[in-house]
């Protein structure tokens, strides 16, 4: 893995976008495209959220590189007869 991938998968674990990315490392938009197809490639992910979890437990970055935060949530749990269902936030 080259080192723009890891720090692609380093931004990305922390819940950075691909725009973001781009900023960040200041790149174009379509490198960090191009640059994510060679770590699907090269991992055999599917998405961004398999990449990032098969770099985790390939060792290719660190649990200490990664902000753990709950994800964002579009749902909350209201109370129903068959207990608690998920409602759109408006």
């Amino acid at each position: 893995m080259f080192p723009q991938h890891l720090a692609l998968l380093r931004l990305a674990a922390n819940g950075h976008a691909s725009r973001e990315i781009a900023e960040l490392l200041f790149l174009s938009p379509h490198t960090v495209n191009d640059y994510w197809r060679e770590v699907y490639r090269r991992l055999g992910a599917k998405n961004r959220e398999n990449a990032v979890a098969m770099a985790l437990v390939r060792g290719l970055i660190r649990p200490d590189e990664v902000e753990l935060r709950a994800p964002r949530r579009a749902y909350e749990m209201k109370p129903s007869k068959e207990g608690l269902t998920p409602r759109r936030h408006a």
